[in-house]
């Protein structure tokens, strides 16, 4: 079980904040667009309320293969 203190640099410190869900998204295009095959998502983080851009989830299934 990871901490808070790991939780918080894994999904927030080192990543850009973003005021609106909007303004993330426009990122995750250019980002997409940057890097065809890539899917990125907008979330609303826990730690700070803004939005951030990441990779999406993978399912626990992916994960073991």
């Amino acid at each position: 079980m990871a901490s808070k203190r790991a939780e918080r640099r894994r999904s927030c410190e080192r990543k850009a904040r973003h005021v609106s869900a909007a303004k993330a998204w426009v990122q995750a295009a250019l980002g997409m667009d940057k890097h065809p095959g890539t899917h990125l998502h907008v979330y609303r983080c826990q730690f700070c309320g803004g939005y951030h851009v990441g990779h999406a989830p993978q399912m626990a299934e992916s994960r073991r293969a």
